[in-house]
């Protein structure tokens, strides 16, 4: 009886372990360009068809059109960058 409880405090555990936020899928080992492009404009359409509650675009996806606009100017470059 003792062994069943100390098993199942161990599977308690266990199943506690991990990562509790949502996953990041890796970039592609082949082809990684067009899977982001289509991966971008995927959740575009999503966020054009449900404008009440758009989900946050990937990193990797840039500015959205729809906050390309917004007038906010560029950041200013380092005197030191290459040009």
């Amino acid at each position: 009886m003792s062994r069943l409880f100390l098993g199942l405090a161990v599977l308690t555990l266990l199943s506690a372990c991990g990562i509790k936020n949502s996953l990041q899928r890796p970039d592609p080992l082949w082809n990684a360009q067009n899977a982001v492009a289509h991966e971008c404009a995927r959740e575009r359409a999503y966020n054009g068809e449900h404008p009440s509650h758009p989900r946050a675009l990937d990193s990797r996806c840039g500015r959205s059109p729809a906050n390309a606009q917004d007038g906010s100017p560029p950041p200013p470059q380092s005197p030191t960058a290459p040009r």
